[in-house]
């Protein structure tokens, strides 16, 4: 029997959006890492790397402090930009620039750049990259994006022209075919990418591929669906500036097609145009408003609007109707609920997040930092840190956290021995010396 393209579209939707773009992010921070420690690490990397970014003709080397801030500041970055939190990425990725991060910082702040659609910064920090490695295919890739997403299609063709057998240049030369709706030249350059070596262009190639293989599932299906899982790909790979054009094709065909909805309001969230996302998402809602990642991306905007209120209630609902993950959403809940001050909320959600069966000891650390602050919480918070104790029992930090509870609870006996047990495994460690600092104070 054949499953209806209605039915197909948004189940593809929900299952792809919610998973794959985490999952692309989380392999870019571990392969990005790599690469500026590899910069610095290899075998006369470092001299070679210092012609190029240090102001002064000197050959003072780098001292480790500025490597390690700016690999800092890398990390950090891409942990922003995971969340989606593009201002905050883009100061730290220019703050490992500034602390000489070389060619992998400049081109995570040039793509930030293009995400934000800050296209003369943007074009600087493709220049510096550019007198670092003036041969690079990523400064092709690059400049070629900083055109089509300006709009000049004639110059993006140009710039991806130059170096046709690249998978930077292919991969650029598909998406240049996507916009001009020539879908046959779009597949054979994105297969041509997907055989390149660059990496991160061959999973992005994938991703787009993926939609011409699901509608090539349908002989039948009409182009408005066509459009509609392209656009999904594109917004997983950043690329909403060629995506947004196509759903508003998909839109004036058919005006109630809730998923092209979603993701216009998706891409219009993440390209920081809010009311824009506010009307897409809302009319999405209207359309069926019990969909999950609706009422997670509606919470998204009302927080960037500044109404913590609304996407406390939105995210709630998303919750309700099994979002996933639901890690991300319970963090953002926190927030929003701290922000108004709903500390009994804030609790309950970090009291959740600790109790799942991934959670970290950072998540009972967070509930225990909040609930020893309120008179009425600090008997669970002890609860909770003697589970993470019975989870953890060697762990230097986790007996720290049972110590820290103890001394708050006024279980002195029991905050000394735990510091001791925690100063035997871990001498240096940070949580136990604070703690048996402040019981020498007391």
């Amino acid at each position: 029997m054949k499953i209806p393209l209605r039915i197909v579209v948004p189940v593809a939707i929900a299952l792809t959006m919610s998973s794959a773009a985490a999952a692309l992010f989380l392999w870019q921070i571990r392969s990005s890492i790599s690469i500026i420690e590899s910069s610095f690490q290899s075998q006369g990397g470092t001299k070679n790397l210092l012609r190029n970014i240090l102001p002064s003709r000197s050959r003072t080397p780098i001292d480790s402090v500025t490597v390690s801030e700016a690999l800092m500041e890398l990390r950090q970055g891409e942990i922003f930009e995971l969340r989606g939190e593009w201002k905050q990425a883009q100061e730290h990725y220019e703050r490992s620039v500034q602390h000489g991060g070389g060619a992998p910082a400049l081109k995570k702040l040039a793509s930030i750049e293009l995400q934000r659609r800050e296209y003369q910064s943007a074009k600087k920090t493709i220049r510096a990259l550019s007198d670092i490695n003036p041969k690079s295919t990523d400064t092709v890739l690059l400049l070629g994006l900083l055109a089509l997403r300006s709009g000049d299609i004639r110059g993006a063709t140009s710039v991806f022209s130059r170096t046709p057998n690249s998978p930077e240049s292919q991969y650029g030369s598909a998406l240049v075919a996507i916009t001009q709706g020539d879908h046959e030249t779009a597949r054979k350059q994105l297969t041509l990418a997907v055989a390149g070596n660059d990496a991160t262009v061959r999973t992005y190639a994938k991703m787009i591929l993926t939609a011409y293989d699901e509608f090539a599932l349908f002989p039948n299906g009409q182009d408005i669906h066509l459009l509609t899982l392209l656009s999904r790909s594109l917004a997983q790979v950043n690329e909403c500036e060629t995506a947004l054009p196509l759903l508003q094709n998909v839109i004036l065909k058919q005006e109630r097609y809730r998923d092209a909805w979603i993701v216009k309001g998706y891409c219009e969230f993440i390209s920081e145009r809010l009311q824009d996302a506010l009307t897409s998402l809302e009319e999405a809602y209207s359309l069926d408003p019990e969909k999950a990642e609706t009422q997670y991306f509606l919470a998204r905007t009302h927080a960037a609007l500044g109404d913590p209120q609304n996407a406390v209630t939105f995210l709630q609902y998303a919750l309700l109707n099994g979002f996933t993950p639901q890690h991300d959403a319970r963090e953002l809940l926190i927030r929003y609920a701290q922000e108004l001050g709903n500390t009994e909320l804030a609790l309950e959600q970090l009291k959740i997040l600790a109790s799942l069966k991934d959670s970290d000891l950072q998540a009972f650390e967070h509930y225990v930092t909040l609930a020893i602050t309120l008179p009425d919480h600090t008997t669970e918070a002890l609860a909770l840190a003697k589970k993470a104790l019975v989870r953890w029992p060697n762990d230097a930090s986790a007996l720290a956290l049972a110590a820290r509870t103890s001394f708050a609870t006024g279980n002195m006996d029991d905050a000394q021995r735990y510091v001791d047990s925690a100063l035997r495994i871990d001498p240096k460690n940070a949580k136990a010396l604070e703690m048996e600092g402040m019981m020498g104070k007391k």
